[in-house]
């Protein structure tokens, strides 16, 4: 299963009428305490690709998370490095919380956490053998949930790739898109220098030596519910309910050409596909095989996050 990332960006937000600019916390945002974890030094309150590794196999440390003195702030910054291991090439990875829940799950981590901030905004840099570094596709994903009815729904998200290097600290801003005006009550952030595959049965892929820096995480501004109507209604699901699982999504191409997710009723992740190499208006999505039920359709578009229930009968 790809973990396929893209940027969401803020189509579907309004801004609260002089909500002021203020950074909200995220736990060791700057990455400045670390502890012994199992042998290997990692930063507190966020889980690494090694734990996800002793979740799958076994414990095996791969090198690819460190803290370095190169920060933007503070005495350290968190860095990320694809290398070659007895595993294959791993990316570095890590990922918000201190206990990590089933993999399938839309997010498998997280702390608690009830703002509803407008952005997320932190520093990176970007380095590695060229041309490869950049089609990595470094990436950072967001979430906030809330648990209903014991099962965890999104309530606003946002996620970026990055293709561009960056040898000097620039700002990356991630807006957050709302899908529900409730009050999360977890918040779940990860960084990682490569696309993840963990199909094999570990985290594996992107190219040995892309670096990927990143310091100063913190949320600003305040966000409203207000959902982007008109991005939603752009696309179009046919037929819904679909008696075989097989839908027709239409929309202008742009929108189309962004990677996706289908997630259950319980929060599981059922279904992920990268963007297609080709835009067109119409895109297929085969769900044949799966449970008759209630699906959410999740298309992380440049334009914002657009979701859509789907029903299979």
């Amino acid at each position: 299963m790809k973990k396929l990332l893209r940027t969401a960006l803020a189509a579907g937000l309004l801004f609260a009428a002089g909500a002021p600019a203020r950074a909200q916390a995220v736990a060791n945002g700057g990455f400045d305490t670390w502890a012994a974890r199992s042998g290997t030094d990692a930063p507190t309150g966020w889980l690494t690709v090694d734990d996800v590794i002793a979740a799958l196999l076994t414990r095996f440390p791969t090198g690819t998370f460190t803290k370095t003195t190169d920060a933007h702030g503070g005495t350290y910054a968190l860095r990320l490095e694809t290398k070659a291991t007895l595993l294959g090439v791993v990316p570095g990875g890590v990922t918000l919380g201190t206990k990590l829940g089933p993999l399938t799950a839309a997010a498998p981590a997280g702390l608690p956490f009830t703002g509803r901030p407008a952005m997320l905004q932190f520093y990176y840099k970007l380095t590695g053998p060229q041309p490869t570094a950049a089609a990595d596709r470094a990436f950072v994903e967001v979430s906030l949930t809330r648990t209903v009815g014991g099962q965890s729904v999104v309530v606003a998200a946002g996620a970026q790739t990055f293709s561009t290097v960056a040898a000097a600290y620039a700002l990356a801003q991630v807006p957050l898109v709302y899908a529900s005006s409730a009050a999360p009550d977890s918040v779940h952030i990860s960084f990682g220098s490569g696309l993840v595959d963990v199909s094999t049965g570990a985290p594996t892929g992107g190219t040995a030596g892309t670096v990927f820096q990143v310091d100063d995480v913190a949320f600003t501004g305040t966000a409203t519910a207000t959902r982007d109507a008109a991005l939603a209604a752009a696309l179009t699901v046919a037929p819904n309910p679909s008696p075989g699982g097989r839908y027709v999504l239409r929309a202008p191409a742009a929108l189309l050409a962004a990677p996706l997710a289908v997630v259950d009723a319980a929060g599981r992740t059922v279904r992920r596909e990268g963007a297609p190499t080709a835009g067109t208006a119409a895109r297929t999505l085969d769900l044949a095989g799966l449970a008759a039920g209630v699906y959410t359709l999740q298309l992380f578009t440049d334009k914002g996050l657009i979701t859509k229930k789907l029903l299979v009968e």
